[in-house]
């Protein structure tokens, strides 16, 4: 409640007000969530949160710690003495909570957070449980309300306005209407919790095992000093990697100060090395973007992420073979310290390259993703389907144009007696097109090829692309929308042929 409220409630009663530390609920959440690490499962998380609060959520801060459980029950005897073990790590800290265990994470967490409570289903020392047999998933999300589902409040308030009380009558809908009324977020909770996706679990990251720490003497402020430290931390990090031939992708600095919170600086890296210098100059730059509240005590530099080392042969010819030194293979090449270094003043999300996507529209056939960003890609669920002979392949050059219109152009088709017409059919293609004003006389055509989104991928696009020779020899790439509706343009100008 607002603070002027309860001031006054509290003018009533002996109330003791204290700050909420946002910081210090994060600090015990996670170090509870190692102990969990450390005597259940080792693949245990924090639960990750998106922009918007959840339905029912007063706080926009994690509260929920997951754990993965395959593999480790019959350490415990059965599942509900694995959770019997979890109930008596909470209890030791004098904390309370609900436990349910399911096939996927978001059934977990709907009934860990909604499932009412029931006598037979607690614990003496007054911890509950609740269990969905393995394959029972749908079953025990029935009686749910929908918010068990992690929906936003807006979601939630008209899933109520239609009288859909349960996550029962929510699965009963058709997903193709519920994605283009309701969006996609709610269609891809739905799946989430019946495991018709997968869930990422992000782990709580596990010791390095290359890592390298120091005490100060005297804390300091001196970045001379400090540099030199930093230095001498990382050539002892990274001294077991050179006999593996990996280099560092991520590197991370941990420092303790005496009046401030610990700082965590991390840099990334375009490709892996073990260039002591190009290291330290790297996160001497985080630091520098980080001003020292107050002065060093301790300082940690670990090795978050390592791969191989790429050998590389130095020119007879070039400056390289010079100066490249017997250790030549442990450095990077030249682009490679351009990025790390725009990467460490910039901001690694500032830093981009482009990579090709599976999204099937043209549009999005291209994703940008930050360089120094080094993550393992998990199963993906593509989000469409193209019909009509198949894919393009790079060795079918007439199947995709070289131009590709930034946003497409409407434009008006045109039948033999020169009105205007909307047609997708083959035998009666447009004669012409309207392009910006002006009549093209259509010579030939090839097509259709089916384009479509899934209903997970939000509202439904369906096209139908043509390829078109003009009179005066210029191709065109062109495509008719199937959902359009009423007033709405259907031919677009998508690409152009060289």
């Amino acid at each position: 409640m607002p603070v002027a409220q309860a001031a006054d409630l509290a003018a009533m009663t002996e109330a003791i007000f204290e700050e909420h530390d946002r910081d210090a609920d994060r600090e015990a959440l996670q170090s509870l969530a190692l102990e969990f690490q450390n005597h259940l499962s080792p693949r245990t998380a924090v639960e990750t949160l998106q922009r918007f609060k959840w339905y029912g959520r007063h706080r926009h801060d994690p509260e929920a710690i997951i754990s993965e459980i395959n593999g480790v029950t019959h350490l415990f005897g059965d599942e509900r003495e694995l959770l019997a073990t979890a109930a008596s790590q909470l209890q030791k800290r004098r904390l309370n909570g609900r436990f349910a265990i399911a096939d996927t994470l978001g059934a977990a967490w709907a009934l860990a957070n909604t499932a009412p409570s029931q006598k037979d289903r607690s614990r003496k020392n007054g911890f509950e449980f609740f269990i969905a047999p393995p394959g029972q998933t749908l079953t025990a999300l029935q009686t749910l309300p929908p918010a068990a589902l992690r929906l936003p409040p807006d979601t939630v308030a008209t899933l109520s306005r239609l009288g859909v009380e349960t996550v029962g009558s929510l699965l009963r809908l058709p997903r193709e209407g519920l994605a283009t009324r309701l969006g996609r977020p709610l269609c891809d909770r739905i799946a989430q919790a019946t495991g018709e996706i997968d869930e990422p679990l992000i782990a709580l990251e596990t010791p390095s095992d290359h890592s390298a720490s120091l005490v100060l003497e005297y804390p300091t402020d001196a970045m001379d000093l400090i540099s030199d430290r930093l230095e001498r931390l990382i050539d002892q990090a990274i001294v077991d990697l050179q006999p593996l031939h990996r280099g560092v992708l991520r590197l991370r600095c941990h420092l303790d100060f005496t009046a401030h919170p610990p700082a965590v600086l991390e840099s990334g890296l375009f490709a892996p090395t073990l260039d002591r210098s190009h290291l330290t100059r790297l996160m001497l730059g985080a630091l520098q973007a980080h001003r020292l509240g107050s002065m060093v005590t301790q300082m940690t530099i670990c090795v978050a992420q390592h791969a191989p080392l790429s050998s590389r042969q130095p020119s007879i010819f070039g400056p390289d073979f010079q100066s490249g030194g017997g250790d030549d293979w442990t450095r990077q090449s030249e682009a490679a310290r351009l990025i790390d270094v725009l990467s460490g003043r910039l901001g690694e999300d500032c830093v981009r390259g482009v990579r090709l996507s599976d999204d099937p529209l043209p549009e999005s056939s291209v994703e940008d993703f930050p360089m120094t960003t080094h993550r393992m890609r998990g199963r993906k669920v593509t989000g469409g389907r193209v019909t009509g002979g198949g894919p393009p392949r790079t060795t079918d050059l007439g199947r995709r144009p070289i131009e590709l219109l930034e946003v497409p152009s409407p434009i008006t088709p045109i039948d033999a007696g020169g009105r205007e017409a909307d047609t997708a059919a083959c035998d009666h293609f447009p004669a012409a097109f309207r392009i910006r004003g002006s009549s093209q006389a259509v010579h030939r055509h090839w097509g259709p090829e089916r384009i479509e989104t899934r209903w997970w991928s939000g509202p439904l696009i369906r096209r139908d692309y043509f390829r078109v020779e003009l009179v005066d020899g210029s191709r065109l790439w062109v495509y008719h929308d199937l959902v359009a509706t009423g007033e709405q343009k259907r031919w677009f100008l998508h690409g152009r042929f060289a």
